[in-house]
């Protein structure tokens, strides 16, 4: 699958892991977006950029990394930082496929209580997701 930034100067292509879609309500992910996002896992090492003179990344903990283009500002995927994992923002996607499910919400102790989402979803806290990419990074 191909993807790529609002502005096209950054480019992708990737496989996915699955059809399920996350969604982050950490600050950074709310201060990034204006909201949340909603990301989709990839296949290991198959994030590939066919352009990519603007993309630029951003360490935004101990472990993970965040990919975005510095001309209009897309926030493309984060990563752990021995790309381990990685996950791609769900609406970067060139053809996004027909039957992605709404599957996790994170950082959910963090939500703002004035938005919520109908659909029914597994639910992870800050202390949940730390434990887990703190696992997965001493793999």
């Amino acid at each position: 699958m191909k993807g790529q930034c609002l502005c096209g100067e950054t480019i992708f292509q990737v496989e996915l892991s699955n059809h399920d879609v996350h969604i982050c309500h950490c600050s950074i992910c709310r201060r990034q977006t204006s909201g949340v996002i909603m990301t989709i896992d990839v296949k290991r090492g198959t994030l590939q950029f066919l352009k990519q003179q603007h993309l630029k990344i951003y360490y935004s903990s101990e472990w993970g990394e965040r990919g975005f283009c510095n001309n209009c500002g897309t926030n493309l995927f984060w990563r752990m930082k021995d790309h381990s994992y990685c996950n791609i923002n769900a609406f970067s996607l060139d053809e996004a496929p027909n039957d992605l499910k709404l599957d996790l919400e994170i950082y959910i102790d963090h939500k703002p209580t004035f938005y919520s989402f109908s659909n029914e979803t597994k639910k992870l806290t800050e202390a949940d997701v730390i434990a887990l990419f703190t696992s997965v990074a001493q793999e």
